[in-house]
């Protein structure tokens, strides 16, 4: 670890001396000479691609060599060891590459740096995994033979690390271990991560008792193993480097910390290494990046057509109008239920990502949706059969869950073949989730730009797909702003949305079945919950000045869609500070629900089971909260026909 701070030091004296109108006037030469090189190279659109492609010895456009496509050619070709080719196509079933897999193989195995312009869900995941595993082999045979299944390579040390990737967010590093795991299980090779959002000592246990040659992480973690003298972790003979989702690693602010990362690893002239990165988008930042950390005579593939059409504006997108908040989660069921039931009429599974605004939000229609019990579950022993929407599973996915929690769920949905999967914000990027058919937002995104990320969680690889978003009265006008020049149509199928909630009236009967099933429901959710929902709307609707109109429409949410006696408390300070102290209507006061809640939250979606609330239980022995709605309601819907308050809510164990 000394030669890596003696590094660090000497390369900090270096940089400071060096001005950086210096450093870009040395890059300004440098792209000079290169476009005089490769004058002959076609025209490139974007002036970014265009600043890259000047930079390139190899246009791999124009290449004649026709590119290896068959996982299979690669071992009988020669350029990737038959176990590592067995494991592709016996273990993992896999024959055809993708074409980002194609062009990036094919040129990453020459041994050149290779940036690569290419979507998530394309594959990308392989196209850097192969050729870092191959050159791992290429310099030490012995780790070419192992077994996943009890037998090891030679053992190797937490300071033998070969190859780095880093990545943006914990979840895709997971994902990214995930399928490196698979890859190597019938070689020596050991794959370790080190992400945020899990104790370090335990991560770190496992690189030093069990070593490591490649090692996924995030940009904070790893500078913190690296910066740690006792942690022992190093790279002096590291011969690969990739970045994934690099105009992400520089959205989300890590480039000081690729910096120090890249100070504390062998330089080039002590150590050569390939260098790999894969981004969706090339804009200048990422150029910056490209002339820091490739070497001349990198190669630059692309996989994104300037004519092809997103995703976002390609798949059939609706927007459905609320007549208030409390329409909000039982039109998400109204909706699921549909898409249930049409699934049973066409056999083509339902597989949706809920994205809500807010952590709470998400943990409230986690409650509910797994509280929702048919008209006829009741055995003829007392108790409960399967969950309506079986065997669609249910889970949730947000920051505040324990890092094994949010995996498990990711692991789950990705593996399940009708699920729904409630979600912030923490899914909306870089995670690759197979044959998702429906995106559905509650609330508008905060910006256009989320929203069409969101959206291209779906119709993937050329796969058929459908986007909705719920939006309430605070949010209409602002969406037409926010979402400007998007293909959204409004829908009007749902009844739910239009329906006035806070007066009976007789409905359909499908609309009637649902309301009953989301009001049983409802019921089960602890008073805690609704209360952090209720602060949180209070921060997320902050932007729109009109805060009584925000309060009005809040506190019916509370009476007719969670069926309280009063609105929430708020305290003074969070009133202050929205600027809401003079608002009528609002319950200012100190609250009582920041006591963690009982029962697991980070395994519920796996079989923890919540009691409910008792509190709240008794507020139902009177007069239906929910707006006597019930009354006249052709449904078959009856208010006497409820069922025991201390019923429990159902959770399969194995199935949500």
């Amino acid at each position: 670890m000394r030669r890596a701070f003696q590094r660090c030091s000497a390369l900090q004296k270096l940089s400071s001396t060096l001005p950086s109108s210096a450093a870009q006037q040395c890059f300004r030469r440098i792209d000079a000479t290169r476009f005089a090189v490769s004058r002959s190279a076609p025209a490139i659109r974007s002036l970014h691609q265009s600043a890259i492609r000047r930079q390139e010895y190899t246009d791999t456009d124009s290449d004649s060599t026709t590119p290896l496509t068959k996982f299979a050619d690669l071992g009988s070709s020669g350029v990737l060891h038959d176990n590592v080719v067995r494991t592709l196509t016996r273990d993992m079933g896999l024959d055809t590459m993708t074409e980002v897999q194609a062009k990036t193989i094919n040129e990453a195995l020459k041994g050149q740096d290779v940036i690569a312009q290419a979507k998530t869900g394309t594959g990308k995941t392989l196209a850097f995994l192969l050729p870092i595993l191959q050159r791992i082999i290429e310099v030490d045979p012995q780790l070419a033979n192992g077994s996943g299944y009890g037998r090891r390579g030679p053992r190797t040390t937490a300071d033998d690390i070969r190859a780095l990737v880093i990545s943006p967010t914990r979840e895709l590093a997971e994902q990214i271990a995930a399928e490196a795991k698979k890859l190597t299980r019938n070689t020596g090779v050991i794959v370790q991560t080190a992400v945020g959002g899990t104790q370090k000592s335990a991560g770190l246990r496992a690189i030093q008792r069990d070593g490591c040659h490649v090692l996924i992480a995030t940009p904070g973690r790893l500078k913190d193993l690296l910066t740690d003298p006792y942690s022992r972790v190093e790279a002096p003979d590291l011969s690969a480097l990739v970045f994934d989702e690099a105009d992400r690693l520089l959205d989300q602010g890590f480039w000081p910390d690729i910096q120090e990362i890249m100070r504390l690893l062998p330089t080039r002239a002590e150590k050569d290494r390939q260098t790999l990165m894969f981004s969706a988008t090339v804009p200048r930042e990422v150029v910056s990046i490209v002339r820091q950390t490739l070497k001349p005579g990198f190669n630059f593939v692309k996989c994104v057509r300037d004519d092809e059409e997103p995703t976002h504006a390609r798949i059939p997108q609706r927007s459905v109008l609320l007549q208030g908040l409390e329409n909000c989660v039982p039109s998400l069921v109204e909706l699921c239920q549909r898409a249930i039931d049409d699934s049973k009429t066409t056999g083509k599974p339902f597989k949706a990502i809920v994205y809500f605004n807010s952590t709470a939000e998400v943990t409230l229609a986690a409650s509910a949706l797994l509280s929702l019990q048919g008209a006829q579950q009741q055995d003829s022993f007392g108790g409960y059969g399967a969950h309506p929407w079986h065997p669609t599973k249910i889970l949730e996915i947000h920051a505040k869950l324990s890092q094994s929690g949010r995996t498990r769920a990711s692991d789950e949905f990705r593996r399940a073949t009708s699920a729904i999967l409630l979600s912030s914000d923490v899914t909306a990027r870089g995670m690759d989730f197979p044959n998702v058919t429906h995106v559905i937002q509650v609330g508008l995104p905060t910006s256009r730009e989320q929203y069409i990320h969101r959206i291209g969680r779906t119709g993937r690889a050329g796969k058929e797909g459908e986007g909705w978003i719920f939006l309430n009265p605070i949010e209409a006008g602002e969406a037409r702003d926010r979402l400007r020049d998007l293909p959204l149509t409004k829908d009007d199928t749902l009844l739910i949305p239009k329906m006035d909630l806070t007066q009976a009236s007789d409905v359909p009967a499908s609309a009637g079945r649902v309301l009953a099933m989301y009001q049983k429901a409802i019921k089960n959710v602890p008073t805690g919950e609704k209360a952090k929902v209720y602060l949180a709307q209070l921060g997320v609707y902050n932007w729109f000045s009109r805060k009584q109109q925000v309060v009005d429409l809040m506190n019916r949410l509370s009476r007719y869609g969670w069926g309280l006696s009063e609105p929430p408390r708020v305290p003074f300070q969070l009133a202050q500070k929205l600027r809401l102290t003079s608002i009528q209507g609002l319950n200012i006061g100190d609250t009582e629900y920041n006591r963690p809640r009982t029962g697991g939250q980070s395994d519920r979606s796996f079989g923890g089971r919540s009691q409910g609330d008792r509190e709240q239980g008794g507020r139902y022995g009177g007069r239906d909260r929910f707006g006597e709605y019930g009354a006249g309601r052709r449904s078959g819907y009856d208010r006497q026909q409820r069922e025991p308050r201390e019923q429990r809510r159902y959770n399969d164990a194995h199935s949500y």
